[in-house]
C-alpha cells in the first residue's frame, strides 16, 4: 500500500521497507502514548487486508487534536470502507475517548478523502500548512457544530 503511487499520491512519497518499519514503530509508540493509534482493516469473509483507519493524536497550530485517518488499498476505494470505518471510529472518539472534537487532515485536491470526512459529517474548518504543504482541516464536535 505505501508502495503504490495511487495510494500515496497526496503523501510526499513513496515508503520503502526502512520506511514503513519506522511508520510501525510510530504506530506502536502511538498505541502506548495516546492508547490508540490506526486498526487495520479487513474483510469479514476473507480476512484480507483493505487498509488502516484510526485516531491519530495529532497538533495543530500548536493544539492537540484527534484526527480521524485513513488509508486503504486503491482496490478497495469507491465500496464505502473508508466511511464505514471513519464513521466507528467517530462514535468511538465521542463515546469511549470523551473526545468533544475529532479532525482529519486532507489536501485540497484529494476530493474522495473530503467525500469521506463529509459523510462522517465534518466540514471545512481551516486551511493549515503542514511540511510546506496546505491541508484542509475538516472538523466535526460532538453535538451541534460551534
Amino acid at each position: 500500500m505505501f508502495n503504490d503511487p495511487l495510494v500515496m499520491r497526496y503523501y510526499p512519497g513513496l515508503k520503502d521497507r526502512s520506511e514503513t518499519a519506522e511508520w510501525l514503530a510510530w504506530q506502536r509508540e502511538s498505541y502506548a502514548r495516546h492508547g490508540h493509534g490506526l486498526w487495520a482493516v479487513e474483510l469479514r469473509s476473507s480476512q484480507e487486508f483493505v487498509g488502516q483507519v484510526g485516531l491519530l493524536a495529532q497538533t495543530v497550530d500548536g493544539v492537540g487534536e484527534t484526527e480521524i485517518g485513513y488509508l486503504l488499498k486503491s482496490a478497495y476505494w469507491h465500496k464505502g470502507y473508508a466511511t464505514e470505518a471513519a464513521i466507528a471510529c467517530r462514535d468511538y472518539g465521542f463515546n469511549e475517548l470523551g473526545r468533544s472534537q475529532l479532525i482529519s487532515l486532507i489536501r485540497p485536491a484529494n476530493e474522495a478523502s473530503r467525500a469521506v470526512a463529509q459523510r462522517v459529517g465534518m466540514v471545512v474548518w481551516k486551511i493549515v500548512m503542514r511540511r510546506g504543504i496546505e491541508h484542509l482541516v475538516y472538523r466535526i464536535q460532538k453535538g451541534p457544530m460551534a
